[in-house]
Parts: C-alpha cells; structure tokens; sequence
C-alpha cells in the first residue's frame, strides 16, 4: 500500500505557526510608542512622526520613542510579543484623544508604501467619506507594491464602514474573546477576520499597564499572523495571504 503524501495545507500551517516573522519589515501607524517602557526592554523600535511642515505640508521625521496616549505601545508590544523577530518601526499619526487628521495619517501610510515595508498596521479607521478616494488610491498602491495592510473595524459593528478596513484587499478584523492567535473567518464580509481583542492586559503610556477591548487590539495579533505568513513566503501577495489566514481560521457566527 502506497504511503500517504502529508498534507500540504497542514504542513504550510505547521510552518506559519512556528514562524517569528525573522525578516518582515513593519510599520505601525499609530499613536507612538514609548519604547523605554519596561515591557519593550531589550525591543529596538525606531520611531517617526508625521508633522505639518510650515504649518502646511505633511513631512516624516524621525523622533524619540514616545506616545500621545498608550494606544501604540499596547498595539506594538502585542505584535511584538507575537511576531518577536519581525523588525517593527513606529510612526505617530495620532495624537491625544486617539484624534488623528487624516491628511496626516494618509501621508504617513504613503511614506510606509514609499519606503517598501512589508506589512502597515492600522488599528484605527474612519467613517468619514470626505477622504474615501484617498484611501482608496492608497490601498491600491499597497497592493501593486505587495506592502500589505492590517486595519481595525468598527468597535460598534464589523459591518459598519469604516476606512481603510472596508476595502478587500485589505486584512481587516472585528475583535472576541479568543486565545493567543486563534483566527476566526467571517465569509462574504469585506471585514473577513476576527482576532483575539478582548480583555487584555497591555502595557500604557507613563510605563504602566491597562486592561483593553477593541478591535484596535485584535490587529496586532492578525498583523503577527500575516507576519509569520510574509516570513515563510515572502513572494506572495496579501490575495494568497488570505488564502493562508482561512485556512488557519474557523466560521465566526455571523
């Protein structure tokens, strides 16, 4: 009797599971992060910002680790503490309040397109439509330069549209109660993933700590998946990445 071939998707899941992300070049557009805080010892993150030049003009400068609310430290230590070896760079577009202007945000994410990251993390996005072109112009230059987006949804409601989330080749999560990096699928919804984002004990801004919900948080632990996925096949494209992110999840209850 002829032995069996090993299944190849089981096999590819093995090798995503134990991957680092060793390799993978990611930014995180976010709030900052204070990268003395004791939970990121040991953690080289280089940090820029987004700044109106003469008051006008959207500019990238590098800057000292530091955060406008926490927000970013929570986000980049749980990438961190998932992906370990992925080479993760900060770039505060967020100031307090989470308020962030999108013209500041949009020249970040297009810096982080220009500069050829592998992975953009988003654990933020908008409703407004004002700027809906200029999203959608974005995550087109995302995927023709194979630089893949992670985005948060609607902490409201996944179906809710909110940007640059709702766009399809996009990987964008809705948050639950799960474990580690247990991955649900939603089928036939542009926010096709749910990440674990619940009731998390994070590291904040002033070196202290906080117990978060949302899908802010669910993003760092897609974003570690995708991650670990760019590392074992760095020549794919985010529609093969998807592939590979279904067949580790499970159906979500819609």
């Amino acid at each position: 009797m002829p032995a069996m071939s090993p299944d190849p998707v089981a096999l590819d899941a093995a090798r995503i599971e134990a991957a680092t992300g060793r390799g993978v070049r990611v930014l995180l557009v976010d709030s900052g992060v204070e990268t003395s805080h004791p939970a990121l010892q040991g953690v080289q993150i280089p940090c820029w910002g987004v700044r109106l030049a003469g008051g006008v003009t959207p500019c990238v400068v590098e800057e000292g680790g530091g955060d406008a609310v926490g927000h970013g430290t929570a986000v980049g230590w749980l990438l961190h503490q998932h992906a370990p070896e992925a080479e993760l760079h900060s770039l505060r577009a967020i100031g307090p309040s989470l308020h962030g202007s999108s013209a500041l945000i949009l020249a970040g994410l297009r810096w982080g397109v220009r500069q050829g990251y592998d992975l953009i993390v988003c654990s933020f996005g908008t409703a407004c439509e004002d700027f809906l072109g200029d999203y959608k112009r974005l995550v087109d230059q995302t995927f023709c330069r194979n630089v893949w987006l992670v985005a948060a949804s609607s902490n409201w409601d996944f179906r809710d549209a909110e940007y640059p989330a709702h766009f399809p080749t996009v990987l964008s999560t809705d948050y639950a109660a799960l474990h580690g990096l247990a991955l649900q699928r939603r089928r036939g919804n542009l926010v096709e993933f749910v990440a674990n984002g619940e009731n998390l004990h994070v590291p904040w801004r002033g070196g202290g700590y906080r117990t978060v919900s949302g899908c802010s948080f669910a993003a760092p632990h897609l974003a570690a998946l995708a991650a670990r996925v760019r590392q074992t096949h760095p020549a794919w494209n985010v529609c093969q990445a998807k592939a590979a992110l279904y067949a580790l999840a499970e159906d979500a209850a819609q």
